[in-house]
C-alpha cells in the first residue's frame, strides 16, 4: 500500500512539472501589435540601415515579409552592402514555406522552402540540398528560436546548429521608453544576442559582423 501511495505521489509531480513546462512555453507564434516591426540597424553606433517586417492573416495562414537594407559607406563610397528580401507563410504555428533572395556584397542568393510531411524541401541557389527537419527559420521574429539547437538559414537554407543561454531579464529602449525584455545568447553556427519582450515579441538584436564592427537592431 506504502509502495502504491508513493508512486502515485511521484506521478503527480511528474505530471506538476510537465505542465509548469508546457506552461512556460511560449504560445504559438502570432503577429505583433500593429502588425509590424521595424528595426533601425547601427554599426557601431551610427545608422546603416532599416529592418523590416510585416504580418498579416490570411485565410492560408500567417504570412511574413521581411526585408533588410544595409549600406556600409567609407568616404562616401559604399564599402559594404546586404539586401535581403523573405516572405514566410505558417500555419497553426508551423512554417510551410520560405522564399528569400540576398544580395551579400555582392553574392546572390535565392532560397525555396516548403513544407513536405516532417521534412522541409530546400532549394537553395538552384540546387536541391538536403531535406531539413528543422522547423525554425533564423529570421529571428519567433521566440521559439530560443528553444531549438537547429535553425534554417535563410539565406542558404543550410542548417545551422546553436546553443542558447538565458542572460535573464533587462530594460531596453523601444520608441523613446523603458521595455521589460528577457535577454538571449546564441552561440554556435549562429552568434546573435536577442532580447523579447513580455508578449515575446522581438525588439532589439546585437551581434558582431564578420570585420568586428558592433550590429544593432534597435525596435522603432
Amino acid at each position: 500500500m506504502l509502495r502504491k501511495t508513493v508512486s502515485t505521489a511521484r506521478a503527480a509531480v511528474v505530471l506538476a512539472v510537465a505542465a509548469l513546462s508546457l506552461s512556460a512555453l511560449p504560445a504559438v507564434a502570432a503577429p505583433p501589435p500593429g502588425g509590424s516591426l521595424d528595426f533601425t540597424v547601427l554599426r557601431n553606433g551610427s545608422q546603416v540601415g532599416r529592418h523590416e517586417m510585416l504580418f498579416r492573416n490570411e485565410a492560408d495562414g500567417l504570412k511574413i515579409d521581411i526585408r533588410t537594407n544595409v549600406a556600409v559607406k567609407v568616404a562616401f563610397i559604399t564599402a559594404y552592402r546586404f539586401e535581403h528580401e523573405g516572405h514566410e507563410i505558417w500555419q497553426n504555428g508551423r512554417l510551410i514555406r520560405l522564399w528569400s533572395k540576398t544580395n551579400d556584397d555582392g553574392t546572390p542568393h535565392v532560397l525555396d522552402v516548403s513544407a513536405g510531411g516532417n521534412e522541409l524541401s530546400v532549394m537553395a541557389d538552384g540546387r536541391e540540398a538536403e531535406r531539413a527537419t528543422v522547423s525554425i527559420p533564423a529570421s529571428l521574429w519567433n521566440e521559439r528560436i530560443v528553444q531549438q539547437r537547429s535553425i534554417l538559414n535563410t539565406l542558404d537554407g543550410s542548417r545551422m546548429t546553436i546553443a542558447v543561454a538565458d542572460l535573464g531579464p533587462e530594460t531596453v529602449p523601444v520608441k523613446g521608453r523603458p521595455v521589460p525584455a528577457r535577454h538571449y545568447s546564441i552561440t554556435g553556427d549562429l552568434q546573435r544576442e536577442l532580447w523579447y519582450d513580455a508578449q515575446n515579441v522581438l525588439v532589439k538584436v546585437r551581434f558582431k559582423a564578420k570585420d568586428g564592427s558592433d550590429i544593432e537592431y534597435l525596435r522603432q
